[in-house]
C-alpha cells in the first residue's frame, strides 16, 4: 500500500472517530462541571413544586397538574417515575442532569443535518458550555427536558422535510407534540414548525393543528392560578435566553449574533425561517399581552442559536481557529443568566423534624424546600400550594387531620404544627405573626393572606 493510500485511510478513520470523541468530551465536560450541584446547591421553591406532587400516586399527580393547577404533566410523571425508583430529592436533578446531557447529541446532529460535521460539532460543544443549560441540568424542574424535547422536535422535522415519507412525518408531528406536554411555550415550538409546514405543504398540514388541541386543553386552567408579571419583560428575557444558550452577555453576545447572522443566511430558507420565527416571535406575541417571563422559559431556542452559530463559524476562514475562540468568548464571557438557587436557609434542622414526625393525614403547606428535602418520608402528607386559586381546588378534595406550616426564618427555617383542618391554618398564622421578626414575619402573613383566599368559597373564580 502507497503512503498516500496510507494516509488517505488514516484521514478517514479520523473523520469517523472525531465525533465520537467530540462529543463524548462535550458530555464529560457539562456533567464534570454540573455534578457538584446536584448536591451542592441548595434547593429551591419552584423544585418544592415538583418534587412534593411527583412523589404523590399516579392519579393524584394527574389530578393535581391538570385540573388543580392546570399545566403540563409529562415531566411530573417522569419525575413520579424516577421517584419509583430512588425516592431521595436528588432525583429529580439527577432527572434533568439525564436530559440536559441527552441535549448536547441532539444539538450536534440538528446542525449536522443543517449545514455539516463541523457545524454539529462547533453546536454540541457550545450547548455544553451554555450558562442556561448549565444551570438547569441540575434544577429539578422541567426546562432541561424541555430544551431536549424542542431540539429533538425540530431535528425530526428537519429529517421530514428533507425525507418527507409517512415514517419521518408521523414521527416530526409526535415529536412536535411533546414540548407542549412539557411547558405551555411548547406552543411556540409546535406553531412554528406548522407554520413552515404550511408554507412547504400548504393546507395538507393543516390537519396537524388539531392534534394540539387536547395538549392545550390543560393549560385553559393555568390562567386563573397565578399571575404571570412574575420576571422580566419579554424582550429582555428573549435576550438573555440566546446569550445564556451560547456566547454570555456583553461583546460575546455582539460576536455571536454576527456568527448567529452569517450562519442563518447560510442555512436553507425553510429553517432560517423556522428558526427565526423561534428567535423573535416568542418575544414579540408575549410582549403583546405585557407578560413577563425568565430567560429558562425561552429555552427552546437554544438549539437553533447553536446552529446558527455553529453554521456560521462552519464558514469563516480558518474556521477552526475561529471556533475555539468562540467557545473560550463563551467560556470567559459574562453571566447573562443567574441561578436562581441562590438561599442561605439550611433546611437540614427542619427537614429532620419533618422526616421524624410527619404522619400520613398531614398536609405540608406550602410547597417548600423543607418538604422537599423530607423526601421520602413527607412523601405520606399532601401538599398545597401557596397560590389561593390552586389552593382552593386542592381543598375540596383534600381532607387533614393538622397542617405542618414551613416558615423561613433567614438562616434557618420553623415548622409550625396546626391540628385540624386547613381551615384552622389562617387563624394560627395571625396568631403566630406578632411573636416573628422579619423574613419569618412576612412569610406569615402572606401565607395567611393567601389561606384565606384559599379556604373562602369564591376563592375558585378568582385570578
Amino acid at each position: 500500500m502507497s503512503t498516500a493510500a496510507v494516509e488517505r485511510r488514516a484521514f478517514r478513520e479520523t473523520l469517523i472517530v472525531a465525533p465520537p470523541l467530540v462529543l463524548g468530551a462535550a458530555v464529560a465536560y457539562l456533567l464534570a462541571t454540573a455534578l457538584p450541584d446536584v448536591a451542592g446547591k441548595p434547593w429551591h421553591e419552584d423544585e418544592a413544586v415538583a418534587g412534593l406532587i411527583s412523589a404523590q400516586p399516579l392519579g393524584d399527580v394527574l389530578h393535581t397538574v391538570l385540573l388543580d393547577r392546570g399545566g403540563a404533566p409529562l415531566h411530573f410523571v417522569l419525575a413520579h417515575a424516577a421517584f419509583a425508583l430512588g425516592g431521595s430529592p436528588e432525583t429529580l436533578r439527577w432527572l434533568s442532569l439525564v436530559f440536559a446531557l441527552a441535549t448536547i447529541p441532539l444539538c450536534y446532529d440538528l446542525a449536522r443535518r443543517l449545514a455539516g460535521q463541523f457545524a454539529g460539532l462547533t453546536a454540541a460543544a457550545l450547548a455544553a458550555t451554555s450558562q442556561l443549560l448549565a444551570i438547569y441540568a441540575t434544577f429539578g424542574r422541567m426546562y432541561s427536558l424541555f430544551a431536549f424535547t424542542s431540539t429533538l422536535a425540530l431535528d425530526l422535522f428537519v429529517r421530514a422535510v428533507d425525507r418527507p415519507t409517512r415514517g419521518t412525518l408521523g414521527a416530526a408531528t409526535a415529536a412536535a407534540l411533546v414540548p407542549i406536554l412539557v411547558h405551555p411555550f411548547g406552543i411556540f415550538v409546535f406553531g412554528a414548525e406548522l407554520a413552515v409546514a404550511l408554507w412547504l405543504w400548504r393546507l395538507r398540514a393543516l390537519a396537524t393543528a388539531l392534534l394540539a388541541v387536547p395538549f392545550v386543553l390543560p393549560y385553559l386552567r393555568l390562567p386563573g392560578r397565578y399571575d404571570p408579571d412574575v420576571a422580566m419583560s419579554a424582550p429582555e428575557a428573549a435576550l438573555r435566553a440566546l446569550a445564556g444558550s451560547a456566547g454570555g452577555f456583553g461583546a460575546g453576545l455582539a460576536a455571536f449574533a454576527v456568527f448567529a447572522m452569517v450562519g442563518a443566511w447560510t442555512l436553507p430558507r425553510r429553517f432560517a425561517a423556522l428558526g427565526l420565527v423561534l428567535v423573535a416571535g416568542p418575544a414579540v406575541v408575549l410582549a403583546a399581552f405585557g407578560d413577563k417571563v425568565s430567560p429558562r422559559h425561552l429555552i427552546f431556542v437554544l438549539p437553533v442559536w447553536t446552529t446558527f452559530v455553529g453554521a456560521g463559524l462552519s464558514r469563516m476562514p480558518f474556521r477552526s481557529a475561529v471556533a475555539a475562540t468562540a467557545l473560550g468568548i463563551a467560556l470567559l464571557a459574562p453571566q447573562a443568566v443567574r441561578d436562581p438557587r441562590t438561599s442561605g436557609a439550611d433546611v437540614t434542622t427542619a427537614a429532620a423534624w419533618v422526616r421524624a414526625h410527619v404522619r400520613a393525614g398531614d398536609t405540608l403547606y406550602p410547597y417548600s424546600p423543607v418538604f422537599l428535602a423530607a423526601l421520602p418520608q413527607a412523601s405520606v402528607a399532601k401538599a398545597l400550594p401557596r397560590e389561593s386559586v390552586a389552593l382552593g381546588r386542592l381543598l375540596r378534595r383534600t381532607h387533614t387531620s393538622r397542617t405542618l406550616v414551613a416558615l423561613p426564618t433567614g438562616s434557618s427555617w420553623r415548622v409550625i404544627v396546626v391540628p385540624g383542618s386547613f381551615a384552622n391554618v389562617p387563624r394560627a398564622l395571625a396568631r403566630a405573626a406578632p411573636g416573628l421578626h422579619g423574613i419569618a414575619r412576612a412569610a406569615a402573613l402572606q401565607l395567611y393572606a393567601t389561606s384565606t383566599e384559599g379556604t373562602s368559597p369564591h376563592s375558585s373564580s378568582r385570578r
